[in-house]
């Protein structure tokens, strides 16, 4: 029988932690699903593998006399960031900040739902953590959006600050209908009740997100693939490399 052939680079360990037969008690001891996490080992080889190819010296070094050379991949973004030149994609370039809006941005009549994106990041697990948060109307425009640091937090409680943020800019909008869309297949599924929470950490920010669900006319939450959650993530990213856009 061949023997396993053991790691050697960090991408090779979280390989191997991909392909573990053991991965469902992993991701129990993370908080996680084993889907969220097999997601998350993925992500972190695809960011391991950027920065490496980033960081690989060029052939030769560029004249002098030539144009500025544009910055390196791993200084332009790290991982899935985009540049501090551009901070914001098109999708959110017209989009004003949450905060900076001196009134309610839903229709004054009528009950419409508002659609909400949420995503929390963290460098660490725990680390430095952020928000980011897209509002939109129902099958119409977007309204708002909004990014924030929220100091050292693990990747599930970014996540739950990010919809209890969310929640409360909604209330002082006035909002009584609400349609959740967020990527943490975990917090999705404790919000509707499908999962119990067991974690104390996570435990006072389930209660206040439910105590404010319960305000609410209409609500329901849905959990969706990264690639559908790519503006709230872009802004909780921009957030933890300092670029808070206006």
């Amino acid at each position: 029988m061949t023997e396993p052939s053991q790691p050697v680079t960090l991408g090779d360990l979280l390989l191997a932690l991909e392909r573990t037969e053991n991965l469902r008690s992993l991701a129990r001891e993370c908080g996680l699903t084993p889907g969220d996490l097999k997601r998350r080992l993925r992500q972190w080889r695809r960011e391991l593998a950027d920065e490496a190819e980033a960081t690989t010296p060029d052939a030769a070094p560029v004249p002098a006399a030539a144009e500025p050379a544009p910055a390196t991949k791993g200084a332009a973004t790290r991982g899935r960031r985009k540049p501090a030149a551009a901070p914001l994609p098109p999708d959110l370039a017209a989009v004003p900040a949450a905060t900076g809006l001196s009134a309610s941005p839903l229709p004054a009549t009528g009950s419409p739902v508002l659609e909400v994106w949420t995503d929390g990041a963290s460098r660490g697990n725990p680390g430095p953590a952020s928000v980011g948060i897209v509002f939109g109307l129902k099958g119409g425009d977007l309204l708002a959006r909004h990014a924030e640091t929220i100091g050292v937090a693990t990747n599930n409680v970014a996540e739950y600050r990010a919809v209890l943020r969310a929640l409360e800019l909604a209330a002082g909008w006035g909002a009584s209908r609400i349609s959740l869309q967020l990527d943490s297949e975990l917090v999705a599924r404790q919000i509707s009740g499908q999962y119990r929470v067991k974690s104390q950490d996570l435990l006072p920010f389930y209660r206040q997100v439910m105590d404010l669900i319960r305000e609410l006319d209409g609500f329901s939450v849905r959990h969706i693939r990264r690639e559908r959650n790519t503006l709230a993530d872009v802004l909780a990213n921009l957030a933890l490399d300092g670029h808070l856009p206006d």
